[in-house]
């Protein structure tokens, strides 16, 4: 069995995504039209998760972004939940990459080449019923991490 340390970004989405409450997510912001309330305490169950999964392989150094589309224009997205950083994107609501697109259509992790050293993989995120409710980014690479 391979130690924690040796384990590669799959294996920390994987193991991540265990324990990742989707239903929780998922319920995280109470107005996904436009208002950004918060549910506290699932906010910070998640991020608590989000925390503990960029952790797992601290060799890697990823940043953990959970995106949640809007529900009448599923091209946009807007960072829900971030663990140590914020994306490039900030924490407005964005067009949506063809990577993250694709990731939610078709439940199969993608990989975004950015500027620089910086690569985004992308993970669907699933509630209890097997519905894709978000998508979770590992960044790699960011040299600039804004502590949150």
């Amino acid at each position: 069995m391979a130690n924690y340390l040796e384990l590669d970004l799959d294996s920390v989405a994987r193991i991540g995504l265990m324990y990742l409450d989707g239903d929780q997510f998922e319920d995280v912001q109470l107005d996904r039209h436009g208002d950004t309330d918060y549910d506290f305490e699932r906010f910070a169950n998640v991020k608590n998760d989000l925390t503990r999964l960029e952790n797992i392989n601290p060799r890697l150094a990823v940043c953990a972004v959970l995106w949640q589309f809007h529900p009448k224009n599923p091209r946009l997205a807007v960072p829900v939940v971030v663990g140590k950083s914020l994306p490039p994107e900030g924490w407005a609501r964005t067009p949506a990459c063809a990577e993250m697109i694709r990731t939610r259509d078709n439940g199969t992790p993608q990989t975004r080449k950015r500027e620089a050293d910086l690569i985004s993989t992308y993970y669907p995120v699933k509630n209890s019923d097997d519905e894709i409710v978000g998508v979770l980014e590992l960044l790699q690479g960011m040299t600039y991490i804004e502590d949150l």
